[in-house]
Parts: structure tokens; C-alpha cells; sequence
């Protein structure tokens, strides 16, 4: 069909035909004729391409906004060009960065300064990489390192907001704790927030009168309503300290909807929030409550506030509580009163328990659980050995206990820098052994709280030796007959004969090169081949980094297991089954490997 046969159709067909095609072949139907080019420069139709193509965008994007305004106050066509050069340009700087360990780091930094608005390239990158393709476990692993950044910047931000008593949601709060531990596609803060959106929806389409209710018929109908549908409380009671039931996210979008009681409130209240009633945490200790407050106007039972006598703040016409995680009934003061003089709480503390708390508080209590959960955690691993199964990450959980106690500090501002001071070494020891790409929070959000500190110099000492480390090239250890005698290579896969693990050599020394104190400590001398064997620096199954002499190694030729196949992105292109071994992507370092 010649561009004659085009100008002869109506508008109308013209539309329905570009409607059906993607980006580039809009662009060619467009230089077909001027009917056409005029076609595809509606608004429409580049609302729609940007749309399908990006789920993810940046606050200053006011996509929601835009997309409820008529298409012709916004120019989607520039828009689009705009992200998809953005695309362009992370996918570039990608590239470069799995093909040389030198400014990786930076690399991984360029790619998150364009915004989260790169999340949906990302997801892409790392989850629809075939099996394949010549580099997937590099090309997943950082593609996941990008999105780690890009979640746990946002986090930091929320909790920055937070510490200065700026306005924050406490979904968000929350949420933030989430983002470190994130693996799935949904989860995140959006995916949160549209989540609560639809339960609040439902609420409303099961009760149309709903909202002629009075305020206490309203706090108990939500809760029945998130007990209904199993979102709050916890089928195991035995599994209570479990690391996943402190993520809100994994409580709402988990097929076994678990929580401690602190997110079952958060999730009551965020829900009770969109649909009118002023619903908040309590300061209850141990178990947390919500507390649901009356408007400035009418009782928590609809009655005028002129018609109902004077009310004091604790009256039950002003403030009820309730506990979704284990009724839909109110929980009625007196037994909490009880409870508090049981516990040996004197009565002056007790309007501070029963009443509501601020965000802050609200973090800083989720850390603390995080924090037991993971000791908890490790206990076990401990004891019985392995790594969990079906739980968030443990070291990723405890980075983000780590880092919210470091921004949040204390809930008595006369005692945080202490306790930051107390955070510290084991937050820089977390960020070096496992988040070294996470620089740059070091840099920016670290170095400003110790201004003037005694902890500066150390701080500023560790982020130029990292920068000059990531800028440098590594230092080549080529095969040569010197190094004749060593039996493995980089990329093997083994079992250490004396210890119950698994893991993979990502590097070696023709004999031990650590210090002294150390050989004697690990009592290397007692081995039979003693010192002046070769030792190989390997990742273990728990992602630990060690050091192991060559008669300590039994290799395996099978494929290794996926939590092993996840870590080796970081320094491996695939796993070949022919060589039975992982490919090297660190061939700067270790050419002949």
C-alpha cells in the first residue's frame, strides 16, 4: 500500500490502526504520509506508549496527576523520549560496568541518580534474562544491586523525613523496612499504597452504607472486614518472632498473610485512615494496639459534642481501642488497665500506654523486632544448621535494623548520638562484607551526622580508600610457573572436608598471605601441608568470605543450588556444564582463570 492509499482513509481508522502498534512502528507509520505524521503526534496515543512501557516514575513525574488531566495539557511524546533516553543511557552505563570491575561502583551510582523511575528496565534486566545468555548470573546480580540501591535510597529517605518530624505515612514508614528485603516484582511503596487503596475500596462495596456509620461501627467493621479476609493476625502463633512477620508488604501480598501484631495495626490503621476514621498505634508495651480517636465534632457514637455533656480525653465517647491481630471486638480500657497494673506499670504512665504514638516511636519498635528476629534467627541456623528457607534475607533484614537506628537514632533526642556511635562499626562492617556498592549513603548520609565528630576522620579515611579502590584497576595474578602447583582454579565449585559448607574460589595465593595472628588462631601450622600450601579466598553457602587451604577442598562437578547460583553474579558470568564450573567475570584480576 502506497502513502496515497493512507491520506484516503478516515482519522478514525487511522487512530484504531496506530492504537495497535508499538513505539518504533509508530514512529514509521508516521513518515508515511501527513495524515499519518499528524496522527501519530496525539497525545493519546503517547500517553498510552508511555503507560504499557513504565509502571514505575519519579514523585516529580505527578504521573497520577497527569494521567487524570486531559491528554492535551501534557506532552507525552517528550515525555516519552525522555525516559526511553534515560533507558538508553542506564543501559549504557550497565554494559560497561559488567565488563570490568574498575568504577563499578560508580557505575552502580550513575545508574541510581536517574530515579526510580529505572525500576521497570531493571525488573527487566533481572528477571526476563534468559538462562542462556552468555553473562545471566552477572547480568542478574547487578541488575538486582541496582534495584537493592534504588529501594533502599528510598528508605532512607522516608526515615530522614521521619527523624525531622516531617510528614510521613506510616504505611511508608514501615515500607521502608520492606524495601531492603524486596525480591518479588510487588511490594514496594506504590504496590503498598494501592494495595490498602483496594481493601478500603472493598470495604466500601460491601457496606454501601458505610460511610453514614458512626465512627465506632466503623473502627469494628474494618477490622472484621481485614480478619475476614485473613490479612491481619497470624495463623502460627508458635511462629510469632518469625523475620517475615515484621514486613508489612509480605503480610499483604504473602499467600500466608502473617505479622506481628504491630503490622497488623499498621495495616488497620493505614485502611481505616481512607475511609475516615483517625485511627493510630499505641504505645501499649508488648502488644501493640490501635487507638481510634472521635472527630473534633461528633463521639466515636455520632452524637453532637453539644448534646452529649463535657467529655475528658479518656472518656469512652472519646477514644476506643481495638487489636485486629486477634479480635474484631473492642478491646475495652479497663482490661488494658489491668493488664498495665499486672505488668507493674504505675498509674501515671498509664494515659501514655493507652494513647497513640508518633512514627517515630513506631520505626524504632519495628527495628527492635527485626533486631530479635534475626538474633533469633541465627540461634537457629546455629543450632540445626543451613540457612532459612521461606524467610527474607537475614543479612539484607538486618542492614535495614542496622540503618534505621542509625538515621532515626533515639526517641530522646539527647541520646542519639550515642546511640549512632553504637551503630556504627557495625553498620560500615555490614555495608563493606555485603552492600559495598552502597557507597555513596556512606558518603552522603553517614559523613553530615559525625560533622565535627571524632568519627569523621574514619569515615572520610574509609570512603577515599574505596573510592581509589573501585577507580584503580585490579592488579593482575597470571598463571605462571611459579604458580604451577596450585590444583583449582577461580570459579570451581568444592566442600570443605572438615566443615559442613559449600561455596565457590573466587580467588588464590600460592601459599597463606594472612597475618600471623591469624595462622596461629586458625592453627594453619597444625595442617598437614601446613602454611606454605596454597590458599584460596572462597564464598561460602552463607555468603561468607574465607580463606581456605588447597587440602581443605573436595570439588563438586554438579550444578550448585540457587541461593549459591544467586551469589556468584557477583563474579561470575554462568555456570558452564562442561567445565563444571562457574565462567570468570573477573578476568582483570585473575586473567588465566
Amino acid at each position: 500500500m502506497d502513502s496515497s492509499s493512507f491520506r484516503n482513509l478516515p482519522d478514525e481508522l487511522l487512530e484504531a490502526i496506530v492504537f495497535y502498534l508499538p513505539p518504533d512502528a509508530t514512529l514509521a507509520f508516521g513518515s508515511t504520509c501527513r495524515a499519518c505524521n499528524k496522527i501519530t503526534y496525539e497525545p493519546l496515543v503517547w500517553r498510552r506508549h508511555c503507560r504499557q512501557r513504565w509502571h514505575y516514575w519519579q514523585d516529580k513525574d505527578d504521573i497520577d496527576e497527569r494521567l487524570h488531566a486531559p491528554p492535551v495539557q501534557t506532552k507525552w511524546r517528550q515525555i516519552y523520549n525522555e525516559r526511553a533516553m534515560v533507558d538508553k543511557q542506564a543501559l549504557a552505563n550497565f554494559e560497561a560496568l559488567l565488563g570490568t570491575q574498575q568504577y563499578r561502583i560508580q557505575r552502580i551510582e550513575e545508574i541510581s541518580n536517574f530515579g526510580y523511575g529505572i525500576k521497570d528496565l531493571f525488573l527487566a534486566l533481572r528477571d526476563d534474562t534468559p538462562d542462556d545468555a552468555e553473562d545471566v548470573l552477572a547480568r542478574r546480580y547487578y541488575a538486582n544491586a541496582v534495584l537493592g540501591q534504588l529501594h533502599r535510597g528510598t528508605a532512607l529517605e522516608k526515615w530522614a523525613r521521619v527523624q525531622k518530624r516531617q510528614m510521613v505515612a506510616l504505611e511508608e514508614v514501615l515500607g521502608a523496612y520492606d524495601l531492603f528485603v524486596l525480591t518479588g516484582k510487588r511490594g514496594d511503596l506504590s504496590d503498598v499504597e494501592k494495595e490498602l487503596d483496594r481493601l478500603a475500596a472493598g470495604i466500601r462495596a460491601r457496606d454501601p452504607e458505610f460511610d453514614a456509620l458512626s465512627i465506632r461501627v466503623k473502627a469494628i467493621r474494618v477490622a472484621k472486614y481485614l480478619r475476614s479476609e485473613q490479612l491481619v493476625g497470624n495463623p502460627n502463633e508458635h511462629d510469632y518472632h518469625a523475620l517475615r512477620n515484621n514486613f508489612i508488604s509480605i503480610a499483604l501480598f504473602d499467600s500466608v498473610h502473617s505479622s506481628l501484631p504491630l503490622q497488623s495495626v499498621a495495616i488497620y490503621c493505614a485502611v481505616a485512615r481512607r475511609l475516615g476514621v483517625n485511627a493510630k498505634p499505641s504505645n501499649y508495651p508488648y502488644h501493640v494496639h490501635a487507638v481510634i480517636e472521635a472527630p473534633s465534632d461528633v463521639t466515636l457514637d455520632g452524637k453532637r459534642r453539644e448534646d452529649s455533656g463535657e467529655l475528658t480525653p479518656e472518656s469512652a465517647d472519646e477514644l476506643m481501642h481495638m487489636d485486629p491481630w486477634r479480635t474484631s471486638d473492642e478491646v475495652p480500657r479497663d482490661s488494658l488497665t489491668r493488664r498495665l497494673i499486672q505488668m507493674g506499670v504505675q498509674p501515671p504512665q498509664h494515659a501514655y500506654h493507652l494513647g497513640s504514638t508518633s512514627n517515630l516511636e513506631v520505626a524504632l519498635r519495628t527495628g527492635r523486632n527485626i533486631m530479635n528476629s534475626v538474633q533469633e534467627v541465627r540461634q537457629n541456623q546455629q543450632a540445626i544448621g543451613g540457612r532459612p528457607s521461606g524467610q527474607p534475607d537475614v543479612d539484607a533484614a538486618w542492614y535495614s535494623m542496622l540503618w534505621s537506628m542509625m538515621i532515626l537514632g533515639d526517641s530522646n533526642p539527647n541520646q542519639t548520638l550515642h546511640r549512632r556511635r553504637q551503630v556504627l562499626p557495625y553498620l560500615i562492617e555490614h555495608y563493606q562484607t555485603h552492600f559495598p556498592e552502597d557507597l555513596s549513603f556512606i558518603e552522603h548520609t553517614l559523613v553530615p551526622m559525625f560533622d565535627s565528630e571524632r568519627e569523621l576522620h574514619v569515615l572520610m579515611h574509609l570512603i577515599t580508600a574505596a573510592r581509589k579502590a573501585d577507580q584503580n584497576k585490579k592488579a593482575p595474578s597470571p598463571r605462571s610457573a611459579a604458580t604451577s602447583h596450585l590444583r583449582y582454579k577461580v570459579g570451581q565449585y568444592f566442600h570443605h572436608k572438615r566443615y559442613p559448607y559449600e561455596g565457590f574460589v573466587i580467588g588464590w595465593d600460592v601459599k597463606c598471605s594472612a597475618e600471623d595472628r591469624w595462622i596461629q588462631q586458625m592453627r594453619v601450622d597444625d595442617l598437614p601441608r601446613g602454611r606454605n600450601q596454597p590458599f584460596y579466598h572462597i564464598v561460602a553457602d552463607d555468603k561468607s568470605v574465607r580463606y581456605v587451604a588447597e587440602e581443605n577442598i573436595n570439588i563438586l562437578e554438579h550444578k550448585p543450588a540457587a541461593p549459591l547460583m544467586d551469589l556468584a553474579g557477583r563474579y561470575f558470568n554462568r555456570w558452564d556444564d562442561e567445565i563444571k564450573a562457574f565462567v570468570s567475570n573477573i578476568k582483570d584480576e585473575y586473567p588465566d582463570d
